[in-house]
């Protein structure tokens, strides 16, 4: 059977890593989160908010995976659709094993635990499925320096850990991806010298498609600097992954398509930012310009987003945060 371009489905990608959609906002397609299972031990890559833990570990249970083999839970950033949760399944899972710890950089650590400026933001936008955000003490964290190596050689990538999956050993490593946020990095997965998968998170744009490679930009505030952005997709382009996993949303397939869409978003971005120079110019209207680019958008998803007051959100907060990054608004 030939394998599809994009995998949405929950379900095995490798015998050693689960795509999760954890049907955020109560909708499917909108937040990938991924499962390792080694022969020793246990890792997450992402947590979603404090919305999604119950549905995590209804997987993890209807999956029978052990809640006491779990080594790391790893960061792609901070915000609270990807990891707002993180202190509710940190503390759940440390009561079945002490030793797990929360795999991230200092910064994603500090602006986790001094949550409460970005959860006002989201508000706004996102209402009451933000979920809730708690402190998280010192003792759960791993702080980590990711890796600003980015090498198509993989023997020469750097390693923060090694397991095993029936006797072959699988690699761990993290990449500095800023742009997106300041913290955001990706972690990777190497077997038999291969990279056979990166978690890209936020790094490449989102994917609101099933089936053609067509982006969405991640240029929400305050965040966003576009120049670390693109800096971080010329680094990634380094790289000769198998597959790369979105945290919106799904799973790229073999290593043209994860080349084709690493260039398709590169390409997609330097548009989106001169259309709304364009429509700055001709008003510099936060409303004319959204009104110009909204049509831009909607052709790159086959979700129904008729009358969907979370896309129109996400739609006004990429626009608004590539015009802070542009000068144009403060925050």
């Amino acid at each position: 059977m030939v394998q599809e371009v994009i995998t949405v489905n929950s379900g095995k990608i490798y015998d050693y890593l689960d795509h999760i959609d954890v049907r955020a906002y109560g909708k499917p397609r909108m937040l990938s989160v991924y499962l390792i299972e080694f022969d020793n031990g246990s890792i997450l890559f992402d947590c979603g908010s404090s919305l999604d833990t119950k549905k995590i570990l209804r997987y993890f249970r209807n999956n029978h995976v052990p809640l006491d083999s779990f080594r790391y839970l790893v960061t792609s950033h901070h915000h609270f659709d990807h990891n707002g949760g993180m202190y509710l399944l940190y503390a759940k899972l440390k009561k079945y094993n002490p030793n797990v710890k929360i795999l991230t950089n200092k910064i994603t650590m500090n602006l986790l635990n001094n949550y409460e400026e970005h959860l006002n933001r989201a508000k706004r936008t996102y209402g009451d499925l933000i979920g809730t955000m708690k402190p998280i003490e010192k003792n759960a964290f791993k702080i980590i320096e990711p890796s600003k190596n980015f090498s198509s050689d993989v023997n020469k990538l750097e390693i923060i850990d090694s397991f095993y999956k029936n006797n072959n050993e699988i690699k761990l490593g993290i990449f500095h991806t800023p742009g997106h946020t300041p913290d955001h990095q990706c972690p990777f997965l190497i077997r038999n010298n291969e990279l056979e998968f990166i978690f890209w998170g936020e790094a490449v744009g989102t994917i609101y498609h099933a089936s053609k490679l067509l982006t969405m930009p991640t240029s929400m505030p305050t965040y966003f600097n576009y120049n670390e952005f693109m800096e971080t997709l010329a680094n990634l382009k380094k790289l000769n992954p198998l597959k790369a996993g979105f945290g919106h949303f799904g799973v790229i397939n073999g290593k043209e398509n994860v080349r084709k869409i690493l260039i398709e978003h590169e390409m997609f971005l330097k548009k989106f930012r001169e259309e709304i120079i364009l429509a700055y110019q001709e008003k510099p209207e936060t409303k004319h310009v959204m009104e110009k680019i909204f049509p831009l958008l909607t052709p790159r998803t086959d979700l129904n987003i008729e009358g969907n007051s979370i896309f129109n959100g996400i739609a006004l907060g990429i626009v608004y945060g590539m015009m802070m990054d542009l000068g144009y608004r403060k925050a």
